[in-house]
């Protein structure tokens, strides 16, 4: 659920410049993403990222360095990548198993009609997967409203399961708990959020 990053940088961002520099990092930020196309920006992303943080070896600061040194990333189905937490609890180079924490942002539900504009990197996103809005053919519209609930449970489960402290979801801040129906009694096996954060545009369920 890495999309472009973003979220991924803010929170090393806001805490750099308090981690000290050495060869194995006290923090790893691991993210995932299953698009190909995105996970290729990603990996280019990496890539230009190691070379500028070469450049600034010489440097007092080392900001650079230090997020190079502290973010990873591969390609996967984060659903899988979880599983495979709950059963490899080896420590390796990318990321420790378990994680401490666990930072959910899958793609937003598709709006239903076409409103207010999104910000560009997300727009790009948007388009690049086509998750813009829903179809306009009922049925088709309701299969995968179904099949993208199912998925959303499954990854929460797996992501609570995998989680030594907490999970953490980003939500629309008027949209439903991820993988949830509306249903009370529908949703008893769902994870409910111990609480949120809230801002006007984003929600974000611990």
């Amino acid at each position: 659920t890495a999309g472009l990053a973003r979220d991924s940088m803010i929170m090393l961002s806001s805490i750099i410049s308090d981690i000290e520099e050495s060869t194995v990092p006290p923090l790893r930020l691991h993210m995932v993403e299953r698009d190909p196309l995105v996970a290729s920006l990603l990996t280019d992303a990496m890539r230009r990222l190691d070379i500028l943080a070469d450049v600034e070896k010489n440097s007092n600061e080392g900001n650079i360095a230090k997020l190079a040194n502290c973010l990873t990333m591969e390609e996967g189905d984060a659903l899988s990548v979880l599983e495979s937490m709950l059963t490899d609890t080896r420590s390796t180079d990318s990321v420790p198993y378990p994680p401490d924490i666990i930072y959910l942002d899958p793609m937003f539900p598709p709006r239903k009609k076409k409103a207010s504009a999104v910000k560009k990197d997300m727009a790009m996103l948007h388009s690049l997967l086509g998750t813009a809005t829903m179809s306009e053919n009922k049925g088709e519209s309701e299969e995968a409203e179904k099949a993208r609930l199912k998925e959303e449970q499954k990854l929460l489960a797996a992501a609570c399961n995998a989680a030594t402290r907490r999970v953490v979801v980003k939500r629309p801040a008027n949209a439903l708990p991820l993988g949830s129906l509306g249903e009370e009694e529908d949703d008893d096996d769902i994870p409910a959020p111990s609480y949120d954060i809230r801002g006007n545009i984003n929600r974000w369920d611990v």
